[in-house]
């Protein structure tokens, strides 16, 4: 299908919005690689690369995104997804390569797999600062020569401050090389693997794996506690380090502080370089946010790039979600990019990011997390989704912000204080006892008290 160029823009300016109201996970896994192909008077159409993508859209984040469109539009689009070539991961898979030899540096091999690599996270695209210079130096020379520097590579830090950017700079330098490159995330990683063996194909899995010249796996955290994936992986791992290939792994911690990992992983993760990448000084946010306004569809003046820096300290995926929702601002009122439009478009979320959130901006994260409409956790509605959002709302306000459960209680459509004390104390019980509900609520829970 043919991209219209105002339904690409229009949906660029969404997922500015997007980025700063749902989890890092539940936007690379649902809305990364979407892509806005057409436009008219009532609808929005989206193309995303599977029928399960759509699918899961629709039942899950279709309100929150309306919510956006009307948002950057400010008109009641509707939205529809489907499947197209529009989205650049909508192609069919190529086979992987099965040769198994170790790598040459002076004769790669001109295969490629199927790696769904975002083309504009590149090495010349990155902004390198003191936070990353190290990170981003050790991430050329393996992608210059994989398997012969550091191996395994392992980057690790905080949400948002480039490691995914870095992984697939390397994969696609590497591609552009004639080197095969798996990319892929822990999450889905684990899931094939289940898949694998359930389905009884656990030696094409392993085919798939092993024979890629470099692997790259992103959040390598989810693999902690998942006993069965640990122990495929290590197998994987041994694999390709025995021959030559490279490894590159993201986190969002060292080994060490990864308490479910198998010791064995752990060491081999060592191995190689551990490169952390900080929170970027002042300087090089506004080294950033200089490049990302050259390719923003309204001139950004100096002073207002200024304004952004100062005051989006915590990561680099708020920095240009605020950029963004300034230059949409900009772009559908037709008018300047000032401080004052600054200050107007990002309201709310220049507050999150100094940590002074409101009770109100604290539920529409928490609601954004869980794909709700903000205006179902204050209403009377009781189904479980919504029940349970409503929770760990009232266990953030306490535990977080400090209110009373009577404050919360009035925040919250009018609940009593029985409710919320019964709501603060079952969720403080669930996350000291359920490590996958506690892996999901931890970057929601780290993007509200991060100062």
């Amino acid at each position: 299908m043919p991209v219209d160029t105002s339904a690409r823009q229009t949906w660029e300016a969404v997922l500015g919005r997007l980025q700063l109201q749902v989890t890092r996970p539940s936007f690379d896994t649902w809305l990364r690689g979407t892509v806005g192909v057409d436009i008219n008077d009532q609808t929005l159409v989206v193309a995303v690369p599977t029928p399960f993508a759509a699918e899961w859209l629709e039942r899950r984040m279709h309100a929150l995104i309306e919510d956006a469109v009307g948002a950057v539009t400010d008109t009641s689009l509707g939205v529809t997804f489907q499947v197209g070539a529009g989205s650049p991961s909508a192609a069919p898979p190529a086979a992987p390569a099965a040769s198994t030899t170790p790598m040459s540096s002076t004769s790669p091999r001109a295969s490629v797999t199927d790696a769904p690599l975002n083309p504009r996270y590149t090495f010349e695209s990155f902004v390198v600062g003191g936070s990353n210079q190290l990170a981003y130096a050790a991430s050329m020379a393996v992608a210059d020569a994989p398997g012969q520097s550091y191996n395994p590579l392992f980057l690790y830090g905080a949400v948002g401050l480039g490691k995914t950017h870095l992984l697939q700079a390397i994969g696609s330098r590497a591609q552009a090389a004639g080197r095969s490159v798996a990319y892929v995330t822990c999450e889905q990683f684990t899931n094939e693997f289940l898949a694998a063996i359930k389905d009884r194909r656990t030696e094409s899995f392993r085919a798939r794996y092993r024979s890629a010249d470099l692997l790259l796996i992103d959040d390598v955290q989810f693999i902690s506690g998942k006993e069965g994936t640990q122990e495929g992986f290590f197998h994987t791992f041994n694999a390709l380090h025995d021959s030559g290939r490279q490894i590159v792994l993201t986190c969002d911690r060292p080994p060490s502080a990864l308490p479910l990992l198998e010791e064995r992983l752990r060491s081999r993760f060592e191995w190689g370089l551990l490169a952390d990448i900080g929170q970027p000084s002042l300087e090089t946010r506004t080294a950033m946010l200089s490049t990302f306004a050259e390719s923003a569809p309204v001139a950004v003046p100096r002073e207002v790039i200024d304004f952004i820096a100062e005051r989006t300290q915590s990561n680099v995926r708020l920095l240009q979600g605020s950029l963004n929702r300034v230059t949409a601002m900009a772009h559908f009122t037709n008018t300047p990019v000032t401080i004052e439009l600054a200050q107007s478009a990002l309201g709310v979320a220049a507050a999150q990011d100094l940590g002074e959130s409101s009770p109100k901006a604290i539920i529409a994260a928490v609601a954004a997390h869980f794909g709700l409409p903000q205006a179902a956790l204050v209403s009377g509605r009781r189904d479980r989704a919504v029940a349970g959002a409503r929770q760990i709302a009232m266990y953030v306000l306490n535990t977080h912000h400090k209110l009373s459960p009577d404050e919360i209680g009035s925040a919250l459509g009018g609940r009593d204080r029985t409710t919320v004390l019964y709501s603060v104390k079952k969720v403080a019980k669930r996350l000291a006892s359920d490590k996958p509900f506690a892996d999901d609520l931890g970057p929601l829970l780290a993007s509200i008290t991060t100062n």
